[in-house]
């Protein structure tokens, strides 16, 4: 089964939601209008990821900046998401897209998954926001660490650094992963001691082999108006930010790019994906099957989702009423 596949380099509109999420669906347009089935946007690209939380900010600006985000992040039941699941549904597409997720008061760092019928078929939660991130993000659970049956194929999925974690990528393997997709944020913002195309690169490359799947990867870059906004924010950082970075791409089972991977600019990265590639790649390696030793090691998974609070009934106090003479 062959299908086109459509992945996003792209900077959003920072701290606007509405203007973000009609640049996703003019996307999307294009993308349909070049036959793709599926398309793919970057980790929290509705409506920005929060470099600032690398960046030397005082305590009472980051709370200012949270204020900022989490008053345009995504209600899944919002209009603004709801907007993307209709051009899904007009265009007959399948959507991965990024989200600031709003979950009751606490925002997570999410993956939606929208069908061709534009239905919200999956949504998950990163499992562990990587560094200062946990100053921002809650965290998922095993709840949603899950492969959908899609028009397309079994799609799912982890988010930037959760693609190191062996034993999540295991899980999502043994369900019988064909189309595995890696939201990242990208930039040129020179924070830590690597190239961050480059590991964005070598892990899909590496997700590919090891799980013999599809890997498409999509990562945001960086903007004028942002590099603008964080300039002046910590103006010590005009050596280490600057715009572009990131990358598009999509990788075949056997860990080779399928088409021009585009880094360091907007655009769309569009491969032809023949799902019976996958079977030419388990016959030698099938990391789930007869590649496995289930007799040495086995992973255990708890997929139920956890509350903080348990054990509430449905029954409440009933009012007691009393006559007075007054």
């Amino acid at each position: 089964m062959k299908h086109k596949i459509a992945t996003v380099i792209a900077s959003p509109v920072i701290f606007d939601l509405e203007a973000t999420a009609k640049k996703c669906r003019g996307i999307i347009n294009e993308a349909a209008d070049k036959g793709a089935s599926l398309v793919v946007f970057p980790e929290t690209f509705l409506p920005m990821y929060p470099w600032w939380i690398w960046m030397a900010v005082d305590n009472v600006k980051r709370l200012e900046l949270y204020e900022r985000l989490a008053g345009e992040s995504v209600d899944v039941h919002g209009d603004a998401f709801k907007s993307i699941c209709y051009q899904a549904r007009r265009r007959n597409v399948h959507v991965v897209i990024g989200l600031n997720e709003i979950g009751g008061d606490t925002l997570y760092n999410s993956q939606a998954f929208i069908d061709n019928r534009g239905d919200l078929i999956g949504l998950r939660r990163k499992l562990v926001p990587t560094g200062e991130e946990r100053t921002l993000w809650g965290r998922g659970d095993g709840s949603d660490l899950m492969v959908l049956e899609t028009e397309i194929g079994r799609l799912g999925g982890l988010i930037c650094y959760e693609n190191s974690m062996a034993l999540s990528r295991y899980a999502l393997y043994s369900q019988g992963l064909q189309i595995h997709v890696a939201n990242w944020p990208g930039s040129n913002f020179k924070s830590q001691p690597r190239d961050r195309t480059r590991t964005i690169d070598t892990v899909c490359r590496f997700i590919a082999f090891e799980g013999q799947t599809f890997v498409v990867a999509s990562s945001s870059c960086i903007g004028e108006e942002e590099v603008r906004f964080y300039h002046q924010l910590c103006p010590e950082l005009k050596e280490s930010f600057a715009a572009g970075g990131g990358i598009a791409a999509v990788y075949n089972p056997f860990g080779e790019p399928v088409g021009t991977p585009m880094t360091d600019r907007e655009g769309i990265v569009y491969a032809d994906l023949d799902l019976g590639d996958i079977r030419k790649a388990k016959h030698m390696i099938d990391c789930v099957g007869h590649y496995a030793r289930p007799d040495v090691a086995r992973l255990v998974i708890d997929d139920g989702g956890k509350q903080p609070v348990t054990g509430f009934t449905n029954a409440r106090p009933q009012p007691l009423g009393f006559e007075f003479d007054d």
